[in-house]
């Protein structure tokens, strides 16, 4: 599953990104999408972990408080219901 998961990432853009923040309400700048992007490319391997509420911290700290929230109901959202595959 980590290598369908690497080449999904491998493939991932910016306009992915922004696209699927847009369809789910989360409006960013764009130093916020580039700091998600780069977040994603970089340590997806840590917030598929058990290690992942370092990034989530960095997270809050980059970006406003409401797309903080945002993304962080969706990353538990999709963590309960696909967790179990990782």
């Amino acid at each position: 599953m980590t290598n369908l998961i690497k080449k999904y990432i491998d493939k991932l853009t910016i306009d992915d990104i922004k696209k699927y923040s847009l369809k789910n309400g989360i409006s960013l700048n764009q130093q916020e999408l580039i700091f998600i992007y780069n977040t994603i490319k970089n340590d997806y391997n840590k917030l598929l972990s058990d290690n992942y509420t370092e990034i989530l911290d960095k997270l809050k700290k980059n970006l406003s408080e409401d797309n903080y929230r945002k993304i962080e109901f969706l990353f538990y959202k999709y963590k309960k219901e696909y967790g179990y595959l990782l």
